[in-house]
C-alpha cells in the first residue's frame, strides 16, 4: 500500500504523569516505554502546564519543578521533578491533577499516574507517605511502580547470607515477604502496582507497566493508549482482545468479533470497507468528539 493510499490516524495524545524522587528511575522507565535510548525531549516547565499565576507562586516558593516531555508524538509524560516533602507541595501536585483530569477533551485529560518507589530506600513509608492522596477525586488510575527490584532481591539474599536462614526459606520468597511487609501495607487493599528490574539496561523490560495501565482504564482511555503507546506491539492487543471475548461468548458472532477487534483501534487500511466501517463506528460518538 503506497503512502498516497495511507489514511493517517487521528491525533491523539495519551498523558501520563510520573512521580518519584530523584535517582527513582523514572527517566529510564521512559525510555523503556518509548523504545529508545535517547534522553526525553522536553517540552516545557510547570508554568506552561498550570492555569493560575497564584500556583505558579507557589510552585516557585516550594522549589518543586515539572517538565513535560515527548519522547513519541503521541504520548506526553509530566515528570515532577524533585521530591514531595510537604503538605503544600503535595497540594500543588494535586491541582494540577485535578486541572488536566477535569479537561473537557478526552485527548487533553491526565488519563494516568505513575508513582515511582525504588526499593534501594531503607524508608520505604517517606516514598509512599502520599501514594494514596495524590488524587483526591480518584478519577484518575494511580499504579505504584516499584523500580530496582532486582537490586532489593540481591539486599535480601545478602541478609540471609549474612544472618543465617533460621526459616529455610529461598531468597526469592523472602523477598517477596519483606516486600508486602515493608511496602505493599502502604498501598491499600486494592492499589495497583507492579515490579520493575534492570529498567537501566536497554533491554529492560515494562511489560508489566503497560499491561497494568490499560487493566486499570476504561474502555475509551485504553484505545488512546493502544493508538498511542502500543501500535507496534501486538502482544497487549491480543491479550486485550482474547479478554473481551471470554467474556461475551454467550453472546451471537457479530458481537464477539466487535470484541475482538476492540483492541486493535489502530487498524486503519484504504480500500478495505469493513475496516473502514468498524474504525469509524465501533466507537461510540462522544469518543471521537471527545478527541476533536
Amino acid at each position: 500500500m503506497s503512502a498516497q493510499q495511507r489514511r493517517p490516524l487521528p491525533k491523539i495524545q495519551f498523558r501520563v504523569l510520573i512521580i518519584g524522587r530523584a535517582n527513582a528511575g523514572k527517566t529510564s522507565i521512559l525510555q523503556r516505554v518509548c523504545e529508545t535510548t535517547e534522553s526525553p525531549i522536553i517540552y516545557g516547565w510547570y508554568s506552561d502546564l498550570l492555569a493560575t499565576a497564584d500556583l505558579w507562586a507557589s510552585v516557585a516558593n516550594t522549589g518543586l519543578r515539572m517538565r513535560s516531555f515527548f519522547p513519541i508524538t503521541t504520548v506526553t509524560f509530566f515528570m515532577i521533578l524533585g521530591d514531595l516533602r510537604s503538605e503544600n507541595e503535595l497540594e500543588i501536585v494535586q491541582n494540577f491533577v485535578r486541572q488536566k483530569s477535569g479537561e473537557k477533551r478526552l485527548m487533553s485529560r491526565l488519563h494516568a499516574i505513575w508513582y515511582c518507589i525504588p526499593m534501594d530506600n531503607q524508608r520505604p513509608e517517606l516514598d509512599l507517605k502520599y501514594f494514596k492522596d495524590i488524587c483526591p477525586d480518584k478519577n484518575v488510575p494511580v499504579i505504584g511502580v516499584f523500580t530496582k527490584y532486582d537490586q532489593f532481591v540481591r539486599n535480601i539474599k545478602m541478609e540471609l547470607e549474612d544472618h543465617g536462614d533460621p526459616t529455610q526459606l529461598g531468597h526469592l520468597k523472602a523477598a517477596e515477604i519483606c516486600f508486602q511487609e515493608r511496602y505493599l501495607c502502604h498501598l491499600g487493599d486494592e492499589a495497583k502496582f507492579v515490579q520493575l528490574e534492570k529498567m537501566h539496561k536497554t533491554n529492560g523490560c515494562c511489560k508489566d507497566l503497560i499491561e497494568k495501565t490499560a487493566g486499570a482504564l476504561n474502555k475509551d482511555v485504553v484505545t488512546l493508549m493502544l493508538i498511542s503507546v502500543q501500535r507496534s506491539n501486538l502482544e497487549l492487543s491480543v491479550k486485550l482482545a482474547v479478554e473481551s471475548v471470554l467474556t461475551c461468548m454467550e453472546h451471537n458472532e457479530e458481537s464477539i468479533v466487535h470484541q475482538c477487534l476492540l483492541p486493535f483501534p489502530y487498524i486503519w487500511v484504504s480500500g478495505s470497507a469493513f475496516l473502514w466501517v468498524f474504525f469509524v463506528f465501533a466507537y461510540p460518538v462522544s469518543f471521537w468528539l471527545s478527541s476533536l
